[in-house]
């Protein structure tokens, strides 16, 4: 059945219902009210469709617990540039490095070494020579996709496969009234499931925090600021191009933080075991 065809038919039956209500005496407010579930989920949605059409904002995402050390990304995110400030601890060592995307869509990467193995493929002994500086990474070149990620507005808003369940009134830092949605996020291949609070503003519905805790133990907070503030990008003078490199994917993928394990050394058999007599 065409979409329109389907649309029609359930604002028909919806106006069928009302009209139903009010001819034997029922108020119509009580046909027409919805659920905390579907209340939560409405005004989750407005509020993701007013933040990703702000000009910018500024947040620090910040991931704890699970036995693993503090991951760290701070950044502002625009509509069609951003930049990120990110410490990372990975089996490459404690990553540190910064990222900009140019409105032209150039992103500019700046990293200590561990960093530029892990997210740029630069071998261990090139590494070192090329920490502190600049390496510009086009749209076509093989770690733009993963170091793109999270950068921009559209990117920053929204939490995938959220399903919103209730609301409450809450109160934040320096006793600002907040509206708080809970809800989960099923697990998926890339992490467990997860419980989520998003705290809102209700006299501008955009989010102030985000918070996931995960089923492993891991929590991600995450905080927004500076609501409507485009980011400033400055392009970095003298940047290496990516291209001019030497350089080759990771084994798991430009960004994955893990080093391959090393496969087990073969056990050498006792002297005539195995062999024919």
């Amino acid at each position: 059945m065409p979409a329109g065809n389907r649309a029609g038919k359930v604002i028909a039956v919806f106006l069928g219902v009302v009209l139903i209500a009010a001819a034997v005496g029922i108020p119509v407010f009580l046909v027409t009210r919805q659920s905390p579930a579907a209340q939560a989920s409405s005004l989750y949605e407005k509020s993701m469709k007013v933040a990703g059409s702000s000009a910018g904002f500024h947040y620090v995402s910040t991931w704890t617990g699970g036995g693993e050390p503090v991951t760290t990304y701070a950044g502002d995110a625009g509509q069609n540039d951003g930049t990120q400030v990110i410490t990372e601890p990975t089996d490459y060592g404690n990553e540190q490095y910064d990222v900009l995307l140019a409105s032209d869509q150039t992103l500019y990467f700046k990293g200590n070494a561990p960093a530029l193995e892990d997210e740029l493929g630069v071998s261990v002994s090139t590494a070192p020579g090329l920490a502190g500086q600049w390496v510009s990474v086009q749209p076509a070149d093989g770690p733009y996709q993963a170091e793109q990620a999270g950068l921009t507005v559209a990117s920053e808003v929204g939490i995938t496969g959220f399903v919103a369940t209730s609301t409450e009134q809450v109160t934040g830092a320096g006793g600002v009234k907040l509206t708080r949605i809970t809800g989960t996020v099923p697990a998926s291949e890339y992490s467990s499931s997860a419980t989520v609070r998003v705290d809102i503003s209700p006299s501008s519905d955009l989010p102030a925090s985000i918070v996931m805790s995960f089923s492993d133990g891991t929590v991600n907070t995450m905080t927004f600021t500076g609501w409507g503030t485009a980011p400033s990008v400055p392009v970095p003078a003298g940047a290496v191009a990516w291209s001019t490199l030497t350089t080759s994917q990771p084994p798991d993928g430009y960004g994955s933080a893990e080093t391959p394990t090393p496969a087990p050394t073969p056990t050498t058999s006792p002297s005539g075991v195995g062999s024919a007599a």
